[in-house]
């Protein structure tokens, strides 16, 4: 069963990566595999889980020659699959997520990727030294996934404070997309006339909200026709603040709450999935291909587990009034449950 799953998921592949050589492919749809059933992605259990002949020390020297492979990238055995995903993107809107996580205390990761399903879908990422981000990193990832998106689609983008910058906004703005991102309470800003001011300086009181609009953002960049939020409805010490394109109200933060998906997709990365955090793999350049094969396999299980609940199969997995499970906890327990059972595992990369 493992041997057709392979074939087959090799066959889906080589259709969407028509730039990449066989071996190339074959050898990304075993890892891809191999993490989708292997209980972390430590090299000598992925070994483990090949439906390959041969010694594990074999086995893992080919999954390194796979990941030191200089001519496997995003541009060639990812992106394209990104193309797929919007082609059949079936929704009217596109809401890009953009977060970084830390691996340790020596490397972090961005990511930018699509809200579905209480998730996001991974579109393109880099790894970097432990720390945060500059704008014209972030931008570079927007303009990388920019044409791809559906020409036809409301366009939001959603990020924490990191991602602030009134350069990033104002792209965002070139592009006609919309966008809603946390800012600083040091962060100036001038309302009509006014003098400028701190965002701190505004008047919140505890677990009220409160809006501005049409703010000019920063005295140093006069971003202007900007709207803003001021919330304090949670139980944080002090308000947190958040500017948009659109007019701010009562609908504000419920639009907002699909930028905390990426946090769950990261946790499925880390200890509730692939537990990427004790790899054990070192050099940046293996990293790179570990996490694009995560990212293939992250794909698929999310669009499985879909699949699941819109064929009302997931009752094999939870009970038919709950819904205990994330789409990628569904899929990666059916293609675990499936090969005891003897079950079919549809290999589908989109909607």
């Amino acid at each position: 069963m493992r041997k057709t799953l392979t074939r087959n998921l090799t066959k889906e592949l080589q259709r969407r990566l028509p730039a990449a050589s066989k071996a190339q492919v074959r050898n990304l749809a075993l890892l891809t595999q191999a993490l989708v059933y292997s209980p972390n992605c430590h090299l000598t259990n992925l070994a483990l889980e090949l439906p390959l002949d041969g010694q594990r020390d074999s086995l893992i020297q080919r999954l390194l020659r796979f990941l030191d492979n200089c001519h496997v990238s995003r541009a060639t055995h990812y992106l394209p699959l990104v193309r797929d995903v919007f082609a059949h993107w079936p929704d009217r809107e596109v809401n890009l997520v953009m977060d970084r996580t830390d691996i340790g205390q020596e490397r972090s990761i961005l990511l930018l990727g699509a809200a579905f399903q209480h998730r996001v879908l991974p579109l393109t990422w880099r790894i970097l030294a432990f720390g945060g981000t500059s704008a014209e990193l972030q931008i570079t990832l927007l303009q990388e996934i920019a044409p791809y998106l559906p020409a036809t689609a409301r366009v939001t983008f959603l990020g924490d404070c990191e991602f602030r910058a009134v350069d990033l906004q104002r792209y965002c703005r070139q592009q006609h997309w919309h966008w809603q991102v946390g800012v600083k309470s040091d962060t100036l800003f001038q309302h009509g006339d006014a003098d400028w001011q701190a965002l701190r300086t505004l008047t919140v009181t505890r677990h009220t909200r409160r809006y501005v609009h049409d703010i000019t953002l920063t005295q140093s960049q006069a971003l202007p026709q900007v709207h803003l939020m001021a919330d304090w409805t949670h139980n944080w010490d002090s308000p947190h603040y958040f500017v948009c394109d659109q007019p701010t109200n009562g609908y504000t933060w419920r639009w907002g709450r699909k930028r905390f998906w990426i946090e769950p997709t990261f946790r499925d990365w880390k200890s509730y999935g692939f537990d990427l955090e004790t790899s054990h793999v070192v050099l940046e350049q293996r990293f790179d291909r570990l996490l694009l094969a995560m990212n293939v396999a992250t794909l698929w299980l999310l669009h499985l587990g879909h699949w699941l609940r819109t064929s009302e199969q997931r009752v094999l997995l939870e009970g038919r009034h709950r819904r205990d499970f994330s789409c990628f906890r569904l899929g990666r327990d059916y293609a675990r449950r499936a090969q005891v059972c003897a079950w079919p595992v549809p290999v589908r990369l989109h909607r």
